[in-house]
């Protein structure tokens, strides 16, 4: 393999892994905005789970401060009708006792819809309320770990930063300038592609056969893929012994 090829390669594996670690790192936002979404949507659903147990239980006395105004007045009612003087009174205070004894018989058994009702809501609050307790935990824990790669991530990029800018000075000028610029055309960064079955890795056209067979004989030069003017290199297939295959 040629000498520049190699140093283009070496570049090449430098700027593949920062773009790697710079996708990585900015990703971090997005991942805790997802963790914290999650966290918001369960929040969310247990707050209304809490409001509709609220809304139960206050139903619930509202309908038991209902008979209890109820029983009070039956019970007036009552002695109002041992004095009556007249039939009229005595059927008005019937029919007064009667409606009240009717409306306790439905605030009871609309209690008890409820109450059964309240019943389930309340362990569904309760098993609500663990499961967004533990869901907190395990999602800071979560981020904690994001963070920590993320700063693994950084320094791991800053130290192959390092490296590639120390390389960069061992490039010869016109080697980087063409190393740069083809790194700006192909966005996927690829600059060096191997020949792998008679075509470019890089782009994937076919490379002419006279191309190949001066790749084969003359490793030692710069080749360039004619489609996408990636520069392109050979590994030749060995056999178990380490011999070369292809020729």
């Amino acid at each position: 393999m040629a000498q520049d090829v190699q140093l283009a390669l070496q570049l090449q594996r430098m700027d593949l892994q920062l773009t790697q670690l710079e996708a990585e790192i900015r990703g971090l936002p997005k991942k805790i905005a997802e963790l914290e979404k999650v966290l918001e949507t369960h929040s969310r659903r247990l707050e209304a789970d809490q409001a509709a147990l609220a809304s139960n239980q206050s139903e619930v006395r509202r309908l038991q401060g209902l008979n209890s105004d109820h029983r009070e007045k039956i019970a007036k009612l009552k002695k109002q009708l041992m004095q009556a003087t007249t039939q009229e009174q005595l059927t008005a205070f019937q029919h007064e006792i009667a409606f009240c004894e009717t409306e306790t018989e439905k605030n009871e058994a609309n209690s008890l819809k409820l109450l059964e009702a309240g019943e389930s809501l309340a362990a569904t609050v309760t098993q609500a309320e663990e499961s967004l307790a533990a869901e907190r935990i395990a999602v800071e824990k979560r981020k904690e770990e994001a963070k920590a790669l993320s700063e693994t991530d950084r320094k791991k990029g800053m130290r192959i930063y390092r490296e590639r800018q120390q390389l960069g000075k061992e490039v010869p000028p016109k080697l980087l300038e063409h190393y740069e610029r083809l790194r700006k055309k192909h966005k996927d960064g690829v600059v060096v592609a191997e020949c792998t079955g008679g075509l470019c890795s890089g782009c994937m056209m076919s490379i002419r056969p006279a191309l190949m067979q001066q790749i084969r004989q003359f490793p030692d030069k710069v080749h360039t893929c004619e489609s996408c003017l990636r520069m392109l290199y050979y590994n030749p297939p060995r056999s178990v012994d380490g011999t070369t295959v292809d020729s």
